[in-house]
């Protein structure tokens, strides 16, 4: 995959050198346009013929094509830069470096029932690894996919619209690019929401009447051409008159024009990006079917849902003029401007008001699966989990996908004939490593991404887990009590009867060893009766005992630790008995404490 991003890299490399050649070409041409008009204007003001006349006019003419045109040159500029970037930081990604990508640390959560302890988010976490969202909506999206799984029947759809995807980088790409063209207002959705459901108090309808605006716009400006045309201090004042009502009647509605621009300032930019998104959505044929359902949902009987965004973009545009003096006043005097904005905000409400948030909830939905899709276009050796209906956990050759491929070892696992794994092993043997094996592909899994393990069968379970928990001087509360809370949180869900996947590791850490032996032994004897599977991981080969005493419910596994020349070796491997190397010893004699 490296290559495949090497390789667009120096083809966005060539079009930005050329789209740069375009862009200068258009500046030396609008500033010899702009030089040829003013030349034009002072032969003309000297007494020239009317040549020179035509030339001005043509000179400013040319001057405002090429600025339409330039425009467009550096939009297609700014989007190539964003194409470039994104192959270059994909290619820096897979060559192991550290990249600015947002790692989801805001949605850490140390009382969640298994976000904190696998790792989802936060540096060099799940959620950095698979987010490569446009939009903060996207982003907050895919957090949810990870931290609240859908349900078990939208997964083999979401599957489905991953693997469609994946074979469309150029689209998958452009539609990254588009959000990354503005900087998202945080609070867009806030602002429309509160947007729409404000007063419906409004200016006379009469005022805002299409016919009465162009009236007033029509006789103002026909008295500024006649002006210009037979100046004449009379004439001159009758323009003013018309500038001056027309103004009047701007301004006495000035409050509501206050109130819109105070709901909706700063969103215009991110509603035009959306309008971006939203178009590349329309314009390409889907097959699957979840993805066909979030273009229908951009449907409107009106016009195209990225048309009716950017028009309100085009709208809201309109308010930045009230900070520039110059232009509020020439715009309202000649014709009513802000009014016009007015009447279209109303009318834009009317129609669409009620579809816009499905059209920002779409956009996010399909988002969050093109950051899918790139994970799984990225790691093409992984595979599909199999969802089954059955209460079952079967895992061929599985590895942990935030290990570089070159230092992973994968293992095979199958909770077929019991219910839980005792697993036993030295520190750093690997036992907490292959708990979030199972439970990070879990959550994979349930977000409808591919993961890291050649087959992979479960059932859609609920995922509890209790790793690394830590105190809260907040709430008052000891590394213990905080782990007491969270089994008696595990216990509590297990009693609902939904089927649980149960992770845990050295559970009762906080007590002394008697203390602890009992402990974990009685809690692992309680939770065997629930509907659930899972891993134990513990250093006290007495629980292991368990697994000869219930050979139905628990069976043990074990991660081998050997002295090589002095210094302690592990391979990671998971085999089936019970640890019995004194692996304190070996480690406080490798590293030469006793």
């Amino acid at each position: 995959m490296k290559k495949v991003y090497l390789q667009r890299a120096e083809r966005f490399e060539k079009e930005m050198k050329d789209v740069q050649r375009k862009s200068q070409w258009f500046s030396v041409s609008r500033l010899v346009t702009i030089i040829l008009a003013l030349v034009s204007a002072y032969f003309l003001l000297d007494g020239g013929q009317k040549i020179w006349l035509v030339l001005a006019l043509s000179g400013v003419f040319g001057f405002f094509v090429l600025v339409w045109r330039h425009v467009g040159i550096r939009k297609q500029k700014k989007r190539v830069e964003n194409l470039l970037l994104l192959n270059q930081k994909e290619t820096a990604y897979l060559e192991g470096k550290d990249m600015d990508f947002p790692d989801g640390d805001e949605f850490n959560d140390p009382g969640h029932l298994f976000s904190y302890d696998l790792d989802i988010f936060g540096p060099h976490s799940l959620f950095y690894h698979l987010n490569r969202t446009a939009t903060l909506k996207g982003r907050q999206r895919l957090a949810r996919a990870l931290s609240e799984p859908d349900p078990a029947d939208k997964i083999p759809e979401k599957q489905e619209a991953v693997q469609e995807l994946i074979t469309d980088l150029d689209w998958r790409q452009n539609f990254t690019a588009a959000g990354m063209e503005v900087e998202e207002d945080p609070h867009l959705s806030q602002k429309i929401k509160i947007w729409l459901a404000s007063s419906k108090n409004r200016p006379p309808a009469l005022l805002l009447h299409p016919l009465t605006r162009v009236v007033l716009a029509v006789i103002t400006i026909g008295l500024g051409v006649h002006f210009a045309v037979f100046p004449a201090p009379a004439h001159f004042n009758w323009f003013m008159y018309g500038f001056g009502l027309n103004l009047s009647l701007v301004f006495s509605q000035y409050k509501y024009i206050k109130k819109e621009y105070s709901m909706l300032n700063g969103i215009a930019s991110s509603l035009h990006m959306y309008g971006e998104l939203i178009g590349a959505v329309e314009q390409r044929s889907f097959r699957a079917g979840l993805l066909k359902s979030l273009q229908s949902q951009l449907v409107t009987e009106d016009e195209e849902a990225s048309r009716a965004l950017k028009k309100m973009g085009r709208l809201l545009d309109g308010f930045d003029q009230m900070n520039n003096a110059v232009a509020l006043l020439l715009t309202n005097g000649l014709y009513l401007y802000h009014l016009h904005v007015l009447r279209g905000l109303y009318q834009w409400k009317k129609i669409y008001g009620s579809q816009v948030e499905v059209w920002l909830r779409s956009v996010s939905e399909m988002d969050h699966l093109v950051s899918l899709a790139n994970f799984a276009f990225n790691y093409q050796e992984y595979t599909y989990p199999e969802i089954t209906e059955e209460v079952a956990f079967e895992a061929t050759q599985i590895g942990h996908p935030l290990i570089e491929r070159s230092k992973r070892v994968n293992n095979s696992i199958s909770l077929d004939n019991f219910k839980y794994v005792v697993l036993t092993g030295s520190n750093m043997s690997g036992k907490s490593t292959f708990l979030k094996t199972m439970g990070i592909n879990l959550v994979l899994a349930r977000a409808g991404a591919p993961v890291c393990a050649e087959k992979f069968k479960t059932h859609a379970f609920t995922l509890l887990t209790s790793m690394k928990l830590i105190d809260s001087l907040a709430r008052e509360e000891s590394y213990f009590q905080a782990e007491v809370l969270r089994l008696k949180k595990v216990r509590e869900i297990l009693e609902e009867g939904r089927p649980c996947l149960v992770l845990l590791d050295e559970i009762l850490r906080g007590t002394n060893s008697d203390d602890k032996r009992n402990g974990t032994r009685l809690f692992m004897q309680k939770i065997a009766g629930f509907n659930a599977r899972g891993v134990i991981a513990t250093h006290d080969i007495d629980i292991a005992d368990l697994a000869q005493k219930q050979a139905g419910t628990f069976k043990a596994f074990y991660f081998e630790s050997k002295v090589q020349n002095d210094q302690l070796y592990f391979d990671y491997y998971l085999r089936e008995g019970i640890c019995t190397t004194p692996n304190a010893t070996d480690l406080m004699r490798a590293h030469g404490i006793i």
